[in-house]
Formats: C-alpha cells, structure tokens, sequence
C-alpha cells in the first residue's frame, strides 16, 4: 500500500489559518488508535491531506510508549502560509529533517521559535496563547515531533538513570509560558537516529513501521541525553543576555559593515571566545549565523515596507554581490526577494 501526494489549491479565509481550521483538513475520519498495533500502524496512523494553497502532506502518527506521541510531517506547499497553534498541555520536543520553518510565542512580539536542522527544540505549553508559525512556500519541510505528558517525565527520567537538577525537571513539569527551554546542537548519537528517519523513503508502505521503531530509538536517546542537552540553558545568564542585546545594537548600527568577530567583542566588552560562547548559549547561533540573520531580517524588512531596488537593500543589509544576497535570501525565506516583495505587496493589497 502506498502513500499518494495529492495537490489540491484549499482557499484561505485570511493571512493566518487558525488551527481548528488546520485540523478540519489534516484530522483523520475516525479517532486516532489509543493503542498501537501493526493494523494501526499501516492504516489509520498515515494520513497524506491535500495542504491549503496547493502542495501536500503525509503526516504519521505514532505511540512510542505510554504518555508519549510521535508525529511525522512531509509537506510542501505553494505558497507561505501563518498558522495559530492553539495551547496545548504537554511539553514539545522538535527535531527538523528538512526545511526551515520559524515563529513566535505568541504573537510576532513573542519570543522567537526558529526550527533549524540539526538541533533539537524543547519548548513547554503555552498556555495564555499558544504560538504564531510561519511556513514558507516553495519548498519542502520534514519534522519529527513528540508531545510528552509532563507528569511522566520524571518518572521516564529515573528510568534511564538520568538526573537533572531539580529547579530545571520543575520548569519542564510545572511551566505553562511556552518557554524555549532548549535549543541546542544534537548529539551525534541522536545525529544518527535522525539520518535513519532522514533516509527513509516516506511514500514506501514500509516506512510507518520503520517510523515507529525510528522515533522509540529518537525519543530514548534525547531523554538519556537530556542533561548534555540542557546543560547551556543551565549557563547563559543575564551577563549572555547583555552581551547579546548589545551584539544587536552594534550590528543594527552599521549592517553593512564588514564587521569580524575580534571587532564585535571589542565593540561589547568581551573576547572572541566569550561572545561566540554567550551567542550559542542563547541563541544556538554562531556569531557569524547571527549576523547573517539580522541581516536578512533588516532585508525582508525593507522589501515589505520600502520602494528600494532589490540591489539598493542588499547593499544596504551588508552584500555587495546581488546574486549572493538573492541565494541566501531564498534559502533563508524559501523565495527570491523580488518574490517575497510581490506577494506581501499582495498581502497587503487584499487586507487593505
């Protein structure tokens, strides 16, 4: 039995989808299995739903063990969609395979979620608002995410014979703000479990049950790893977060300037090492990946409320070489910058 992709264009009542309008189109015709068995797993865990705007996606869904779900998303689709996930109860642990789909907590003024690959996302509910997602169009996007009921955790923890101290195990138990708790570069260990899911052919029938047993062996090793994970949440302080405001306000002074690491610690008071130390410890970037993408940012900002020519704001947000500026762009937004002015000029001329 395969997995078809179908590509039907869905319209949209407005720039945000809600999730319950979401759900109407990804929910399964009957509930999902309360226990897991190799029927389940080759039926009624596959959805593959057409995806609002045009494109398509195959979700799974699976039961590792008690307390613990595991969703697989492929999708694609035509056009940059914004969706508002509604709270939830249970803490989200998210691992990306492919694309780069970002977001806030909240609203846009919210604390910033940026899944990128290679790193894994630990996030608890947010109960007073859920999350604003932005998903860009014109490329394919894969994730793995667990929802984990948080009264277990403990539990599952002294299991593995992992220890956490016990402010940071109450902040994953007890926290409803959809508080970032960890961002952090994976293990090889865990590196490994994502190159198997990586690997796998998704439209294959035999890829739900690798599924499964895929994402038991993900889930264990990010718990068994959950105190290397979470050691530089433990660590940055309110000394990395100065540095890192000041890191901002220095590059927004002067983006265009070709700014090196030495100079950025001379310009914030610390040496090389330190600031790249309290950049990664915050924000999991390197100092040169931030720069980059404040950049990009004073770029897309510009190409949705200016008239300037699109070499005029590469030029402005620190590329001298127009072609270099539209590659990063597009491989940052999922669209060439013109693109990108067109359709929130758009946007913007249907709002209006």
């Amino acid at each position: 039995m395969q997995i078809e992709s179908q590509t039907v264009p869905i319209p949209i009542a407005g720039p945000v989808m809600r999730e319950d309008d979401l759900n109407a189109i990804l929910a399964p015709s009957a509930p999902e299995p309360a226990g897991l068995t190799l029927t389940d797993i080759l039926s009624e865990s596959r959805r593959n739903v057409p995806w609002p705007s045009g494109g398509h996606v195959t979700r799974l869904h699976t039961l590792p063990w008690e307390g613990a779900s595991a969703r697989y998303f492929d999708f694609s689709l035509n056009d940059r969609l914004r969706v508002r996930l509604d709270p939830d109860r249970e803490l989200l642990l998210t691992f990306f395979l492919e694309g780069h789909v970002s977001g806030h907590v909240g609203d846009e003024h919210g604390p910033e979620l940026d899944f990128r690959l290679n790193r894994m996302l630990l996030r608890t509910p947010n109960r007073n608002g859920g999350y604003l997602i932005d998903i860009p169009g014109a490329r394919t996007h894969r994730f793995v995410q667990f929802r984990l009921r948080r009264d277990l955790l403990p539990r599952w923890l002294k299991a593995l014979g992992v220890r956490l101290p016990a402010a940071q195990l109450d902040e994953m138990v007890d926290r409803d703000d959809g508080r970032i708790l960890c961002n952090a570069a994976i293990t090889p260990q865990l590196q490994g479990c994502l190159e198997r899911i990586r690997g796998e052919r998704s439209d294959q029938p035999a890829f739900v049950p690798l599924f499964h047993a895929r994402a038991t062996e993900l889930l264990l090793c990010a718990l068994q790893g959950f105190d290397d994970l979470l050691r530089p949440a433990r660590s940055p302080g309110a000394d990395a977060a100065a540095v890192l405001a000041r890191l901002r306000e220095t590059i927004a002074e002067a983006p265009a300037h070709p700014w090196t690491i030495t100079e950025l610690a001379r310009r914030v008071g610390c040496t090389s090492a330190r600031l790249q130390q309290h950049v990664r410890d915050v924000t999991g970037l390197s100092v040169y990946n931030l720069l980059v993408a404040q950049r990009l940012e004073l770029a897309a900002t510009l190409l949705r409320e200016t008239r300037l020519g699109v070499q005029a704001i590469a030029a402005e947000a620190g590329w001298q070489c127009h072609s270099r500026f539209a590659a990063v762009f597009r491989a940052h937004y999922g669209s060439t910058p013109r693109a990108y002015r067109l359709r929130h000029r758009n946007s913007a001329t249907r709002l209006s």
